[in-house]
C-alpha cells in the first residue's frame, strides 16, 4: 500500500483526508512488522495529539475495504495490520506476540477434496502458532538454569 493509493481511495469514497489519516497510512507504508492498532496509536500519538484509537480502527477498516491493507485476526485479543498484499501466511509467536510472514504454497492450499456443500473457494488464510527462535532460545536457557 502506498500513501497515494490510500489518499485516492479515501477521496473517491468521500472520506475526509486528515493529517492523522495520512500519518496512519505513512506509518503503514512498506512495513513488515504487522503492527496492531494499539502499537500504531502509541507510535503516532506523540506527534498527533488529537489521534484516537477509533481513528486508527476506522482508517484501517477503510484501507482494508479498498484492498490496500489486510487485517489479521490471528490473535483472539487484538488485530494486526499487514500492508503486504502478496500471497503469504503468518506465524504468531505465542510468547512475544510478534507476527512473521511465512511463505506458503497456495496452490497446495486450494487443492483439497471439498465436501459437496462447498461450491468454490475464493481466499484462504494460513496462520501458524508457536515460538519464535528468540523466545524458544530464552525458554531453553531459562529451563537449564
Amino acid at each position: 500500500m502506498t500513501v497515494d493509493e490510500g489518499i485516492k481511495y479515501l477521496q473517491s469514497s468521500g472520506a475526509k483526508i486528515t493529517e492523522t489519516r495520512v500519518a496512519i497510512m505513512r506509518s503503514l507504508e512498506d512495513r513488515c512488522d504487522h503492527p496492531s492498532a494499539e502499537q500504531l496509536f502509541i507510535e503516532l500519538k506523540p506527534k498527533h495529539p488529537t489521534l484516537s484509537i477509533a481513528t486508527v480502527y476506522s482508517t484501517t477498516q477503510l484501507l482494508a475495504k479498498a484492498s490496500l491493507l489486510r487485517i489479521l485476526s490471528i490473535d483472539e485479543k487484538k488485530v494486526y495490520f499487514d500492508p503486504n498484499l502478496e500471497p503469504h501466511g503468518h506465524f504468531l509467536c505465542k510468547s512475544c506476540k510478534r507476527v512473521f510472514d511465512v511463505p506458503v504454497d497456495f496452490d497446495a492450499v486450494f487443492e483439497f477434496d471439498a465436501p459437496s456443500c462447498i461450491s468454490s473457494v475464493d481466499t484462504a488464510d494460513v496462520f501458524y502458532y508457536g515460538l519464535c527462535v528468540k523466545c524458544d532460545t530464552r525458554r531453553r536457557t531459562t529451563s537449564k538454569g
